[in-house]
């Protein structure tokens, strides 16, 4: 992952848009083919959608991605994900984690991680989750995709490699434009 973060991915041409009111900074995130919004919700502390494939239900999801964007969040992204890892190891048997790889996006601070959970404690079943962030100026984003399916034993993973791959690839599109810095141009062309 080293210091850049992302490659653009050309073929990628239609972007989910977090973009706290009156904002000028925007993140963009890839937009799935056959995914649908579960739900989405915007409040004063920031915005936060959630999809999942459009063959699934809120009630049976294996696949789901949640796109935040918290203001007045004083963490840094390696806290961030130190605290996703320690908030899991509670509600999980067999948890685990991967390292933090940190980096910028955009000229703002950014990082990944993986944390496997493979059985939580609540329905029993197995989670798998890649978590992105970015440290932005005018809010702190987060990027979750996770997987959900049988229970499994620490030191597995259990997403397929080639679908770890596409994983990486979403991660690598998501940008972070400013529609008030021409240096940091948003790829729909806002102004």
């Amino acid at each position: 992952m080293g210091v850049t973060m992302r490659r653009i991915l050309p073929s990628l041409a239609f972007f989910l848009v977090i973009q706290p009111s009156l904002a000028a900074e925007r993140l963009q995130v890839p937009q799935l083919p056959d995914w649908k919004v579960l739900s989405s919700v915007t409040d004063k502390a920031g915005q936060a959608t959630e999809l999942i494939p459009a063959t699934e239900t809120a009630e049976a999801w294996t696949r789901r991605i949640t796109v935040q964007a918290f203001r007045g969040v004083p963490l840094t992204v390696k806290d961030f994900l130190d605290q996703a890892v320690e908030k899991t190891a509670p509600v999980c048997d067999a948890a685990a984690a991967g390292p933090a790889s940190l980096g910028l996006v955009a000229g703002r601070a950014a990082g990944s991680r993986t944390i496997a959970c493979g059985k939580y404690k609540g329905d029993g079943r197995g989670t798998y989750v890649m978590h992105f962030a970015i440290r932005g100026a005018e809010a702190f984003y987060v990027v979750s995709r996770m997987w959900r399916g049988a229970p499994f034993a620490t030191g597995q993973v259990p997403v397929p490699g080639d679908e770890l791959l596409q994983w990486r690839e979403f991660a690598d599109a998501i940008d972070l434009c400013d529609t008030s810095d021409p240096r940091r141009p948003c790829r729909d062309g806002a102004p």
